[in-house]
């Protein structure tokens, strides 16, 4: 669904632009609030990373998050950052490199 002109442009580029993958940026700080677009978008695509930012702010609020865990439950790669931290950053690179490699098997 989307509810806004930029929603509806994503929703399209998802649905019909044949992305070699689409990356969910979720609020580490809010998590809950954010797992609904996950699904949302997993109705649509399976070329799906879900990117878990701030977890600095997120450690500062007592915040923990099994990563292995979400990934099992959702069934995608998940990968948590800090967005100012290159090494977080270079994981989710790595994550979005498995992802449309393993688009690129499938075509084959």
């Amino acid at each position: 669904m989307s509810n806004s002109e930029e929603e509806e442009i994503a929703r399209n580029y998802i649905c019909f632009g044949n992305p070699d993958a689409t990356v969910i940026i979720l609020d580490a700080t809010s998590l809950e609030k954010n797992l609904n677009l996950v699904y949302q978008i997993m109705e649509i695509t399976e070329k799906v990373v879900v990117c878990v930012n701030l977890l600095d702010e997120a450690k500062k609020k007592g915040i923990y998050i099994d990563f292995k865990e979400l990934e099992k439950r959702l069934g995608v790669p998940v990968v948590g950052t800090i967005a100012r931290k290159k090494k977080t950053l270079k994981s989710l690179m790595e994550k979005i490199e498995q992802v449309c490699s393993r688009k690129n098997k499938e075509q084959s």
